[in-house]
């Protein structure tokens, strides 16, 4: 499958805005597979799919991923991306769109995007059970900045990287998901919080 074609996009003022509205239509159906994944969470739905996805297996002494990385997690953020997307392609709005989503599959785009989220978590997971960071808590001391970066742009570079197979981003697309995309998980995070899933936002 062929790349598809960009947009040049420019660093007007205007087009700042655009550009900023386009990043977040794009990452709706992520944005939507989050909010889903919050309520099965709470409500402790699809209990069976509650499977470590390193099933329990150990490194060195220590788990490769932790309980916290699981199936259901997964497949959530998976399964919901894809026909969030879908609906993107079927209620078209042109003016969001980063590119032509009447050229690419929505499913195969939103699997990418829900897929590389997920995928994209994982090393920085590992990279924690190795400093002895347990599953949902924070690292302390200097490693705290670290991981407190790699936890807000970890699941946006996979998105990205994993959409990159259908359709490479921009710089700018890039450097605005970065930003935009880790205020929206700070949000989710607080959200966590409110629900009593989370101890802290950050």
């Amino acid at each position: 499958m062929t790349a598809l074609e960009g947009r040049v996009v420019s660093t007007s003022c205007g087009e700042l805005l655009w550009l900023g509205a386009g990043v977040l239509y794009l990452a709706l159906p992520v944005m939507a597979a989050g909010a889903v994944h919050i309520v099965v969470l709470r409500c402790n739905l699809l209990r069976r799919l509650k499977v470590p996805l390193d099933c329990g297996l150990s490194w060195r002494g220590r788990r490769l991923l932790g309980d916290n990385k699981t199936w259901r997690g997964a497949l959530v953020m998976i399964g919901v991306a894809a026909p969030a997307m879908a609906l993107q392609q079927h209620w078209r709005l042109p003016q969001l769109e980063l590119f032509d989503y009447g050229r690419i599959s929505a499913w195969l785009c939103g699997t990418l995007l829900g897929l590389g989220f997920v995928l994209g978590e994982l090393p920085n997971s590992f990279l924690k059970r190795r400093c002895d960071v347990a599953p949902g808590q924070q690292a302390q001391g200097a490693r705290y900045w670290l991981f407190l970066l790699l936890d807000q742009i970890d699941s946006v570079v996979g998105g990205l990287a994993a959409l990159a197979l259908v359709w490479p981003p921009p710089w700018q697309v890039v450097a605005a998901a970065l930003l935009l995309c880790s205020v929206a998980h700070i949000a989710f995070n607080l959200v966590f919080v409110a629900v009593g899933l989370k101890g802290r936002a950050l």
